[in-house]
């Protein structure tokens, strides 16, 4: 990757981060004043039907309509805007149908967190789209940046009347606060001279194509999501408060994961469409075999070293108040194995962007059909003979894993042992098993319940950075070669 890509890569990654970071404290705010009640759950079982669903599906929305924009601002930038209106303008009205059938829906059966948190869809779809066109434009940072004002107004709520404040008033707080999203839009409207002028215009060209890319790119970046679903609905009679640490657990896996991901993917999507279209075949997969294989080798001990503190990990973060160390328990042993797929998470969603440049959907379309399907037969069998939460997180992150591998083989193809250089993966894989198991027989020895949480801190990082610095050891001369081998080639 150049320079430029890098640093581009770099900022997303930091804003990305600090939004998470206030992300994160704002789950553990909430962690702390609600716990892992009854009351809870129906709120967690709201969230995810909603807007966790919501915010994933609008985000695929964004990668359809991204090159849409791209090409039309290749163009001129007046026909962008208008495409730009109009696709904002369809998809808002087919949403405000959406969300009326769903309040109804939720009227209809009395659940009131699902119809308050209903009404987000409009706002959540205008907010994304509006990204999409700034993306285009090169604004990278806005998706790293978007939920930061959100985050401060909701974790400034939950200081001030944590005291006071009831799950359903939490609920309204959350769906309203979304308006604090779609304001971070306001600055590049008004720097790029943006104006939302609606079109309706359901004949347009490029209509058709956004639908339809947007139809599978829907699918396919919900396929986590699905998954996490899947298994809170599998698992709701392992008893009270399963459901709410199968979502603390997520609140902290989606951040960590998608950090490193989804800013690489913000910056190399437009990337890979740009390349696609002045490189050969065999180029264009060469260029994005070198892209996976470091993010791979970057993740590999950041998922050894969750996989194995995952616990301790949600103790210092979350245990407090009504959040006890049996919630921080049960919570710590999902994201520990989450964190197991990190790498099939990894591939699926930066691949299935190498496909979407190409203009192809149908492999990465099927392969989390399979995906999806798997996880639902084998959290069945899992909760029929051994039930169990971690065991059900377990088997999404292994149905992730082989998904991803099986796309990447899908994707190079013959060519898969020309593009990678096996034994530098080979290499990564082979050392952080062996640091993972070291980690977890000396952690197992050294880490006690008992542990206050500035202790746990102290060990855990002690044990980290030790098993960091052996990780970097071990890869430095691989890493040295493997960007000779880049520098030799574009040379």
């Amino acid at each position: 990757m150049k320079k430029t890509a890098v640093h581009a890569i770099s900022l997303v990654a930091i804003l990305t981060l600090i939004s998470k970071g206030l992300g994160m404290v704002r789950d553990i705010l909430q962690a702390r004043a609600f716990g892992t009640t009854a009351e809870v759950d129906l709120f967690t079982n709201a969230n995810n039907a909603t807007i966790y669903l919501f915010t994933t599906a609008a985000y695929a929305l964004c990668l359809a309509a991204l090159p849409v924009f791209s090409a039309k601002l290749a163009k001129n930038r007046r026909d962008a805007y208008d495409s730009a209106n109009n696709i904002i303008t369809v998809t808002t009205v087919l949403g405000l149908i959406i969300t009326a059938v769903m309040v109804s829906f939720g009227l209809l059966f009395k659940d009131f967190y699902f119809s308050v948190m209903t009404l987000t869809l409009p706002v959540i779809i205008v907010t994304y789209l509006l990204m999409a066109l700034f993306q285009a434009m090169g604004h990278y940072s806005l998706q790293g940046s978007l939920s930061l004002l959100y985050n401060i107004a909701v974790c400034g709520v939950l200081v001030i009347f944590s005291g006071e404040l009831s799950v359903p008033a939490f609920a309204v707080i959350v769906s309203t606060a979304w308006l604090f999203q779609l304001a971070m839009n306001v600055p590049y409207i008004v720097s790029e001279k943006y104006r939302y002028i609606p079109r309706f215009n359901l004949k347009a060209p490029e209509l058709k194509t956004y639908f339809k890319t947007a139809l599978v790119t829907a699918f396919t970046t919900t396929a986590f999501l699905i998954c996490y679903i899947i298994d809170t609905r599998q698992s709701s009679s392992l008893g009270t408060g399963v459901i709410s640490a199968f979502s603390y657990a997520d609140k902290l896996f989606t951040p960590v994961t998608t950090t490193i991901i989804y800013s690489i993917g913000t910056v190399m999507f437009p990337k890979w469409s740009e390349k696609y279209a002045t490189m050969q075949k065999s180029e264009y997969k060469h260029y994005v075999a070198s892209v996976l294989e470091n993010t791979l080798v970057i993740l590999m001990p950041l998922l050894t070293l969750f996989s194995v503190f995952g616990t301790p990990i949600v103790r210092v973060l979350f245990e407090g108040g009504s959040f006890d160390l049996s919630s921080s328990v049960l919570t710590g042993k999902l994201f520990s194995c989450y964190c197991i797929g990190m790498l099939g998470f990894a591939l699926l969603d930066l691949l299935a962007k190498a496909y979407f440049a190409m203009g192809k959907t149908r492999a990465p379309l099927v392969v989390n059909i399979v995906v999806i399907l798997l996880n639902i037969i084998l959290n069945a069998l899992v909760l029929y003979f051994a039930p169990s939460a971690p065991a059900v997180a377990l088997v999404t992150s292994a149905v992730m894993t082989v998904g991803g591998i099986s796309l990447t083989f899908a994707f190079f193809k013959n060519g898969f042992t020309n593009v990678f250089s096996s034994l530098r993966i080979l290499r990564s894989v082979i050392s952080t098993a062996l640091i993972g198991i070291a980690l977890y027989f000396v952690s197992s020895s050294l880490v006690f319940e008992s542990d206050s949480k500035i202790m746990l801190v102290l060990k855990c990082a002690a044990l980290g950075i030790s098993a960091l610095v052996i990780y970097i050891l071990f890869m430095g001369k691989s890493l040295i070669k493997k960007e000779k081998r880049n520098e030799n080639g574009n040379s």
